[in-house]
């Protein structure tokens, strides 16, 4: 607890500092105290000794003794004249250090329990005690011997008993002190601890409260300050980063960036979606953690160039161009990996190809009645064959090969028009049932000329089949379908034109016994000039836009249609019309 409270740890710190400080000068003047009165005290004694030791050497003994017992009185003395031998015992109770100076004549002075001539004696009260020569022509003639009981010693105690009592005080006030201190330090500091804590987890609202202007002050306002810069610059990373992974995201091209081993380290939805399908080839597995094969082949060699590179890449029938450029660390000479961007160009491929292909099935298409149209016309103009009937049958063949080319013109420009969203469509409520009963009727001398047997077939219903639409392009389109039916249904087959009604959808069946479409060529059929067999069909009539028109028109009807067809059984279009509402 103490070594994660700040509080604590100053208060103990001020503590033990002023304790220690308290204790170190209580002890010092302690000593202070006693060695000055104790050296007062010692040398008052030792001059009062040297003066005895003069009387007792120069005056009468009787006087000599009078003036010992009155200094004595005077000093609360005992005072001793020791002659030989008793002086001999007390000389050998002494140290060696101290019986040398008095051999050498001076006085040995010491505080604590004297030495005394007496055996006798029990004496042991703390005194000072004195050995002085007694010198009488150069030699020593005795000792006089003085103990005085140390009267300082009761002061002492009381000097030492008010400087602890003082101390222990100081103690008190200074623990109250420290403790205020220690808390008025410790409540900001603690304070900002907590605001660094939350900014830390991300919250920068909290702020510290600043009362004073010192150091402590000046940090708390400074990391304020630290604190709204930080939310406002976190803020702006934010929304730079919500901003960049929205544009990221929703770019339509992938977007990758790996490090120096491969390990993708970003990816939006497109570049995740490609390398998936593409891992899933590779290794069985669909994980979008590291770089596909080619990429990684790609990313070792713009590591290796230092430059970036454009290349193509065939992923699963899709074309994909690879833009990919080094990363650089900050010091901008480390690579630290790479950005690449996807592009699918599997489409615009296709336009392409079918750019190329419609020009040439244009060409195609028209350069045939245009050569037969050259050479009936030259031959004409040259007057081949007299015979009227013959020229009749040029011309025949010339008129033939314009309405041939008429109609490949006009249903360029309707599919070109349907594809640009420009059709004009008349809608009105259109009577489905009488619609597709006019239409039977209108195929019926062909059926009958090509030995091919039709049926109208109308499930009865109740509710009405209205569909709201254009007329004329509906007929159109059920024209297409049958037309084709009866290019491709041998004689004796059978070609079957259907209306029911389901729900809320109209559905329009026509279905034949001919030839029948590859599977193969069931996703084509839609495309402008795709023929099957474009031998037999040219020879036919057809010129390959009929079912395109028939889609587009179905399309602008909010409708869909869909194929099912058998090689050598027949073809089934089902055509699916919303119903009108009442």
């Amino acid at each position: 607890m103490i070594r994660n409270n700040i509080t604590w740890k100053l208060w103990l710190t001020i503590i033990g500092l002023i304790t220690v400080v308290l204790l170190l000068l209580s002890i010092f003047l302690e000593q202070l105290f006693d060695s000055y009165f104790y050296q007062a005290e010692q040398d008052r004694l030792l001059t009062r000794t040297n003066h005895m030791a003069e009387v007792i050497v120069n005056y009468p003994q009787d006087v000599a003794l009078v003036v010992l017992q009155e200094l004595a009185l005077e000093e609360n003395a005992s005072v001793t004249l020791v002659q030989p031998p008793q002086s001999e015992y007390v000389i050998a109770n002494v140290s060696s250090e101290q019986l040398e100076e008095l051999r050498t004549g001076k006085t040995v002075i010491e505080r604590g329990y004297s030495p005394t001539w007496d055996p006798k004696s029990s004496q042991k009260e703390l005194s000072f005690w004195v050995l002085q020569p007694l010198i009488t022509h150069g030699e020593i003639s005795g000792l006089l011997y003085v103990i005085q009981p140390v009267e300082a010693s009761t002061a002492m105690e009381k000097v030492q008993d008010l400087l602890f009592f003082s101390a222990g005080l100081g103690i008190v006030l200074a623990t109250g002190l420290a403790f205020v201190v220690s808390r008025n330090l410790s409540i900001p500091i603690v304070q900002m601890n907590k605001v660094a804590e939350r900014m830390m987890q991300g919250d920068f609202s909290g702020k510290v409260q600043v009362v004073t202007g010192d150091e402590v002050g000046r940090l708390g306002v400074t990391l304020n300050t630290l604190a709204y810069k930080l939310e406002e610059n976190i803020d702006d990373l934010e929304r730079e980063k919500e901003q960049l992974a929205s544009i990221i995201t929703s770019m339509t091209d992938g977007v990758i960036s790996a490090d120096l081993n491969g390990a993708i380290t970003l990816a939006n939805p497109p570049a995740r979606r490609f390398i998936r399908a593409q891992q899933l080839a590779e290794i069985g597995n669909p994980s979008d953690k590291q770089l596909p094969r080619d990429l990684f082949a790609c990313e070792q060699q713009v590591m290796h160039t230092g430059q970036t590179l454009v290349d193509e890449l065939n992923w699963q029938g899709r074309v994909l161009v690879v833009t990919m450029a080094p990363l650089y660390e900050k010091d901008g000479d480390s690579l630290r990996g790479v950005v690449a961007v996807l592009r699918d160009i599997t489409d615009e491929r296709m336009l392409d190809k079918m750019r190329r292909d419609f020009i040439a099935n244009v060409s195609h298409e028209l350069r045939t009645p245009l050569a037969m149209m050259q050479g009936y016309s030259e031959a004409l103009l040259d007057e081949f064959g007299d015979d009227p009937e013959q020229r009749e049958e040029l011309t025949n063949i010339i008129l033939d090969e314009t309405h041939r080319m008429r109609r490949l013109v006009n249903d360029l420009l309707d599919l070109a028009q349907l594809e640009a969203g420009q059709f004009q469509m008349h809608e009105e409520q259109i009577d489905m049932e009488h619609l597709i009963r006019r239409i039977g009727r209108k195929f019926t001398t062909v059926a009958h000329e090509r030995n091919v047997a039709l049926q109208v077939e109308i499930t009865p219903d109740e509710r009405p089949a209205t569909v709201l639409g254009d007329s004329d392009r509906l007929e159109q389109v059920f024209t297409n379908l049958l037309d084709n039916a009866f290019r491709h249904t041998p004689q004796g087959g059978r070609i079957t034109l259907a209306m029911a009604r389901e729900d809320m959808v109209l559905r329009v069946c026509v279905k034949d016994t001919g030839e029948g479409i590859p599977p193969d060529d069931l996703p084509h059929v839609w495309d402008r000039f795709y023929k099957v067999d474009k031998a037999r069909t040219r020879s036919k009539g057809g010129t390959g836009l009929g079912l395109a028109i028939t889609y587009n028109i179905v399309k602008n009807h909010h409708g869909d249609i869909v194929v099912d067809s058998e090689v050598g059984r027949g073809t089934s279009f089902d055509v699916l019309l919303p119903i009108a509402p009442a």
